[in-house]
């Protein structure tokens, strides 16, 4: 074991660039990680009822919700994760080869990678968890004396997340070496094969009927019944299906464009697209999740708005945690969208670089990039924004005058969406410029 630590070791003060930013990443994702674990715990160990002013946080029975809708901002963390880890794969399988060669045995790779990854992971969680704790014990002096709300996060709860996330990234590493353990002989790096699956859009059917469904329950006088049981498949079913089926969307979108693109550019993009969508579609799945909750957020606070004429506490501080959490997760997102760009960069940075060598401008390839992102993203925000506005829209009864307030919310998540990924590829030109250098035409 200390032979493992020590080659780690040496491995970690080597490496090139990518694989030092790729521990960097993994270590803010697991920071993020244990600080989402943190603050849902903290609202679990929340007693009593609290000021109106705390919104869903105060009330004992939107509480436990509250806890879960932050837990659940691990999504977009665990897909910034996995493009982290995706990055400078192929250095990372070379290097796992070349140990195999020099006679490491299976479990001693294996092992090596979850050292790797754990080390990372560990100084995360600790950075995280300091992150949180701190600013939240000078948040409590701000309370008045004997307020419920001073509440220290339990210290066994405290451990038990931080162990989540070590152990998760020690599983992580475990497998980091799996496509060299049986033989290093096979590491190869082969273009996507086939198209993405398309059976995700069968899911989205029941949401899309959901307004058909309502109509046909009201003619029965059934229909109060129906609504809330339609809104709860539709729940379930919307969100999967968008994250299976975006691959098949990017593919199907690609190749649509191709077929009628009238400059270089486009053509040249959505024919990259559609021979392999499938790292997009990974990617842009999570962003289709976020863009469908930030859009289901608008029928229900228009309800809302509509119903009571005026919002109170409870309510304003509601809608304002919803709006700060999802700002958070189209952050998170656009993190996890700027390493895929870093990512496509390193394993296309050679057609790039023989593009420039045969006379194509920077601002072409630039050009380039962007159009593979519109392509990309605008069907699947599109479709987002599209299946959420049409499921919800039998089950929730509001005033005609906040109709506008609905899609104008839906039609913002998805320009947030599109705004990010194309933010993303202008945040690239430097990453550009050293893809298409004159070194990278070189194969030795």
């Amino acid at each position: 074991m200390r032979t493992l630590l020590t080659v780690a070791g040496m491995l970690g003060k080597g490496g090139s660039p990518e694989e030092r930013a790729r521990r960097r990443l993994m270590a803010v994702g697991a920071g993020l990680a244990t600080w989402f674990l943190f603050g849902a715990a903290n609202v679990l160990a929340l007693r009593g009822r609290l000021d109106d002013r705390f919104g869903p946080i105060g009330d004992p029975g939107t509480r436990d919700g509250t806890a879960f809708g932050i837990a659940l901002l691990l999504l977009p963390v665990a897909a910034f994760l996995y493009q982290s880890a995706r990055l400078a794969a192929a250095d990372r399988e070379r290097r796992l080869s070349a140990l195999r060669l020099a006679g490491a045995t299976p479990r001693e790779v294996r092992l090596l990678g979850a050292v790797e990854v754990t080390r990372a992971a560990a100084l995360g969680t600790v950075v995280g968890a300091a992150a949180y704790l701190v600013p939240q014990l000078a948040a409590r002096r701000t309370l008045a004396s004997g307020s419920r709300a001073d509440v220290a996060v339990p210290p066994l709860w405290c451990l038990a997340a931080m162990a989540i996330v070590i152990v998760a990234a020690a599983l992580s590493g475990l497998l980091a070496g799996r496509h060299v353990i049986a033989t290093p002989l096979s590491v190869t790096r082969r273009a996507g094969r086939g198209r993405p699956r398309w059976y995700g859009l069968l899911l989205l059917v029941p949401p899309f009927l959901a307004p058909v469904v309502r109509l046909v329950a009201r003619a029965a006088g059934e229909e109060s019944a129906v609504t809330a049981g339609v809104l709860q498949i539709s729940v379930l079913l919307l969100p999967v299906g968008l994250m299976l089926s975006a691959g098949w969307v990017i593919w199907f979108s690609a190749r649509w464009v191709g077929r009628r693109a009238r400059s270089a550019e486009v053509l040249l993009a959505a024919r990259a697209l559609e021979a392999d969508a499938r790292p997009w579609g990974r990617t842009l799945a999570v962003v289709a999740l976020t863009v469908a909750v930030g859009s289901g957020t608008g029928p229900i606070e228009a309800d809302v708005m509509a119903d009571r004429g005026r919002l109170e506490p409870f309510w304003m501080t509601s809608f304002a945690l919803v709006s700060l959490a999802l700002f958070v997760a189209i952050l998170v997102t656009t993190a996890a969208l700027l390493v895929h760009q870093a990512e496509s960069l390193l394993d296309r940075g050679p057609m790039l670089a023989e593009l420039r060598a045969l006379g194509a401008h920077e601002g072409d390839l630039r050009r380039f990039l962007t159009r593979q992102a519109l392509i990309a993203t605008v069907p699947v925000c599109g479709l987002s924004v599209v299946g959420t506005l049409i499921s919800e829209w039998p089950a929730v009864m509001f005033h005609p005058a906040w109709i506008a307030w609905t899609v104008a919310h839906a039609l913002l998540m998805g320009g947030l969406g599109v705004l990010a990924a194309v933010l993303v590829t202008t945040a690239s030109r430097r990453r550009l410029r050293r893809a298409i250098a004159p070194e990278r035409l070189r194969t030795e």
